[in-house]
């Protein structure tokens, strides 16, 4: 899961992968690339060491990933950026144009046509979205609430308090939701 987190910067409020994130993928990388030097130097194929090659172009794009939200008081947009590497796709939105900041919960697997889904797949969500004129939404996030922990909402109250756009949180976080080891 990765996990987001809120940096403020002089007129800007940025929500991105925290920096911890892509320092784990450096490290599992630089130690897949040592080994791999390593392996070849003692002559061993490569063919023989395909899943480390294949682990290896994995982590590279957990480093090279980019995801993020620009919040920027100071020209009064939002911006979202997403990519690997130097293929970054970016948007931009003038705070004209938003109409709220989102967030709701709903429970994943529940249907509308009254089937009873298995309760393994019934999980409590949290999705920060950005509502926009002409019926238009942006998600910036979807994450479980157990795995968010409340962090999502931290982060939404910050951003909403720091732009004040017109906010709206369709019911408080769940506070007394059953903690297991697992989740943690």
């Amino acid at each position: 899961m990765l996990h987001y987190a809120v940096y403020q910067k002089n007129s800007a409020i940025v929500y991105t992968l925290k920096k911890r994130v892509r320092m784990v993928f450096l490290l599992i990388t630089l130690f897949l690339l040592w080994g791999l030097v390593l392996n070849i130097g003692e002559g061993v194929s490569i063919r023989s060491m395909i899943h480390i090659v294949l682990l290896l172009i994995v982590t590279t794009i957990g480093v090279l990933y980019r995801d993020g939200w620009t919040f920027d008081v100071g020209n009064r947009t939002i911006g979202s950026w997403w990519g690997i590497g130097p293929w970054v796709r970016r948007e931009s939105f003038p705070f004209d144009e938003v109409v709220r900041l989102d967030l709701s919960h709903f429970i994943k697997g529940s249907a509308l046509d009254g089937k009873i889904l298995p309760k393994r797949r019934q999980k409590a969500v949290v999705v920060f979205s950005i509502i926009l004129t002409d019926e238009r939404q942006k998600t910036v996030q979807v994450i479980p609430e157990r795995s968010s922990s409340g962090r999502i909402e931290a982060a939404f109250d910050r951003i909403a308090i720091f732009t004040e756009l017109p906010a709206k949180i369709d019911r408080p976080r769940d506070v007394d939701l059953p903690l297991r080891m697992k989740d943690l």
